[in-house]
């Protein structure tokens, strides 16, 4: 059962307290101020979720009128079965419509990150990581502010950082992990393998080069386990998406770097696409202003988990730390999406309802100026003197 103490830590933590951002209104401006840019920001995204059908493009609609057709004819809650079935009987469960929908979404979805933000204990935010934080809202509010199956990530990824100071906060992500996997989207079981096995591995196997390692590992592992069980090439997933797609339709499509066939070729065509996930220069010269923009935020947000992470990569701690939990999940997360995805626009809508735990997990990796380069890290770790 999760604490109470967790519970009232977390209440706690949200109340009459401001993330300030003087780089963006001026240091001297008070909290007031900055609730005030906070609360247009919202007003702002709300508006663009409240008016998708007109606001956004025809392909972030796509799944809206998927999901609208199964609620018409969804009539049960299947394990291992039809994801889109699964969701739509849950919303005709709850009652909800395209416009509530819509309104779950956004609103789970903007106080996930505000929330995270919050319980990083961050008093205020640099130019830089407003704009890293106001580039994730608008993305989720393209690709969660309208009825998708991001929806269901969003409300767990929130109850994770409600819960994140429980000490049953690990047993709680595998459990929802496990749900995702069995309702929803199978291939999280190699996300939630990968997790555990990050997580309870000696700090050694967390810093960067053994994290490279690690990915290779688990590319080689499925690759395997596909090839015996599956019958299929770890690559298999993604080409059946594919099939009937051209890539001057879809300008994002991920094609194999490597022409052939074999695991080792798969594998080093999984592994290119997680270095092209990470250094996103193929969005980034891509030509269209939204994948390009896409590029560029996701550039920045790994660019400062890796700044911030490499110097205090030996201080994580080996045992408990929501902190150690997110960057185990986000690693994982990546390698298993880097197997899967069809194209850099799925990878985006994909990461959207996790960006609260990449910010959570920035922010608190934050290095202070003020305390000589030293790191913010949990407070159970020692500090380098």
């Amino acid at each position: 059962m999760l604490d109470r103490e967790a519970t009232r830590s977390a209440l706690q933590g949200t109340k009459m307290r401001i993330v300030k951002i003087p780089g963006i209104i001026g240091r001297s401006a008070s909290p007031g101020v900055s609730a005030a840019v906070w609360f247009i920001l919202f007003i702002a995204l709300y508006a663009v979720s409240a008016a998708h059908e007109s606001t956004l493009p025809a392909r972030f609609l796509l799944d809206e009128a998927e999901i609208l057709g199964r609620m018409e004819s969804a009539t049960s809650f299947k394990a291992f079965g039809d994801s889109f079935d699964n969701l739509a009987w849950v919303l005709n469960f709850f009652g909800l419509q395209s416009f509530t929908i819509s309104l779950t979404g956004f609103l789970v979805s903007s106080f996930g990150m505000f929330f995270a933000i919050w319980r990083s204990k961050v008093s205020l935010l640099s130019p830089f990581e407003f704009g890293v934080v106001a580039f994730w809202l608008i993305n989720q509010t393209m690709y969660i502010g309208v009825p998708s199956k991001e929806i269901v990530i969003s409300i767990l990824v929130l109850l994770l950082l409600f819960f994140s100071s429980s000490r049953a906060i690990f047993p709680l992500f595998a459990v929802l992990a496990g749900l995702i996997t069995v309702y929803f989207r199978q291939y999280w079981g190699i996300t939630l393998i990968a997790t555990v096995c990050l997580y309870l591995a000696p700090r050694g196997f967390r810093r960067p080069i053994s994290l490279i390692i690690f990915a290779l590992f688990v590319f080689m592992v499925v690759a395997f386990a596909f090839e015996k069980v599956l019958g299929q090439s770890l690559d298999f997933a993604r080409q059946s998406a594919n099939e009937w797609r051209d890539a001057k339709d879809v300008a994002s499509i991920i094609v194999p770097f490597i022409q052939g066939s074999g695991i080792f070729t798969n594998v080093a065509n999984a592994a290119i696409t997680l270095v092209t996930f990470v250094l996103p220069l193929r969005l980034i010269t891509s030509g269209y202003p939204m994948q390009m923009l896409g590029g560029v935020g996701l550039f920045f947000t790994f660019g400062m988990v890796f700044v911030r992470y490499r110097p205090v990569a030996s201080l994580f701690p080996s045992v408990g730390g929501f902190e150690r939990l997110c960057l185990c999940f986000l690693v994982s997360f990546v390698i298993t999406q880097a197997i899967f995805e069809p194209d850099y626009g799925s990878f985006l809508r994909h990461l959207s309802p996790v960006s609260p735990l990449i910010m959570f997990l920035a922010l608190r990796l934050r290095v202070s100026p003020t305390r000589g380069g030293t790191a913010t890290v949990p407070d159970s770790v020692p500090r380098r003197r």
